[in-house]
């Protein structure tokens, strides 16, 4: 959406938007140094600058969300309910069309404000490398691709205007679309949480694993949280790593099912196989204080 009169906000979102890419670059290549690293010290220093870089990016990125909750802010110079609306309006219309799309193809698991998580046939095409006249490589990522044509058909803006002349107020007109998708993946698994409620269904709950065993993501889950119960965490943390057990779904739930019967065990005897110290442990929680001991009174 252009701002013809005075453009210094959208200008600056854009900035740092950039600036952001700049440093997810630069953590991609760091990452690729940090295992190419031929001895201890050229490692430890690319594992340094992957870290700075990571830091930085999410840095911006908490930056550019807080611009977002500013124009929709009371009291802020800069209060647009204009602005707000047509962000979430656009967003919201985006991610529809994509799990649209993707539902023609595949399969949508999880929708969030600004990204989806699907599951597609293998056969579908993935990766194309090109290769250039002058040597070099383009990497095309097929269902990357698919989704930003399909937004750059129906959000493109075609009527964009930057202010050319301050004096004689012209404009230059031009097609502004701005909306990528990137891909993340492919991961081995997604595990998401039935509910206990028919006909509802959880939001932001899930766990995904890359294809050597190790957790990707982890949403919604306590294992993240800090003052829940240690033996929900407990059994959530051994429990996660079942779901990659056996060939067929049958081996898979048997294997969860070992852990989850030891802990139920546990809960039955009320811990009486356990060690006292191990029992506290598991049955504590952590707390934080927010005001003083006597104000809790009886609690």
């Amino acid at each position: 959406v252009c701002m013809r009169e005075n453009d210094f906000y959208v200008d600056t979102v854009r900035q740092f938007r950039d600036k952001r890419y700049e440093l997810k670059k630069l953590t991609k290549v760091w990452k690729k140094k940090v295992d190419g690293a031929k001895d201890a010290m050229s490692k430890k220093e690319a594992e340094d600058r992957t870290l700075v870089y990571d830091s930085l990016q999410v840095a911006h990125k908490c930056i550019l969300n807080s611009f977002y909750g500013y124009v929709m802010r009371k009291g802020a110079r800069w209060r647009s309910m204009e602005m707000a609306g047509i962000v979430t309006k656009t967003g919201a219309d985006c991610i529809t069309e994509a799990r649209k799309l993707v539902e023609q193809i595949g399969r949508p698991l999880e929708l969030d404000t600004d990204g989806i998580w699907c599951i597609l046939p293998q056969s579908f095409p993935n990766n194309y490398l090109f290769k250039l006249d002058d040597g070099s490589k383009l990497k095309l990522e097929y269902p990357c691709v698919m989704l930003n044509a399909d937004v750059h058909d129906k959000f493109t803006n075609h009527q964009y205007q930057t202010l050319k002349d301050k004096d004689k107020k012209t404009y230059e007109t031009r097609s502004e679309c701005s909306i990528f998708f990137e891909v993340d993946g492919p991961y081995r698994c997604m595990v998401i949480p039935a509910s206990t409620e028919e006909g509802k269904l959880l939001k932001k709950r899930y766990a995904v694993f890359n294809f050597d065993g190790s957790l990707a993501e982890l949403k919604g889950f306590e294992l993240k949280r800090r003052g829940e119960l240690e033996l929900i965490k407990t059994f959530q943390s051994q429990v996660f790593e079942r779901f990659l057990d056996g060939s067929t779904l049958v081996d898979c739930y048997d294997s969860v099912a070992e852990i989850a019967n030891h802990w139920i065990d546990v809960l039955d005897t009320q811990g009486e196989s356990l060690e006292t110290d191990e029992l506290i442990d598991l049955i504590s929680e952590n707390r934080s204080m927010s005001r003083q001991l006597e104000d809790y009174g009886d609690q």
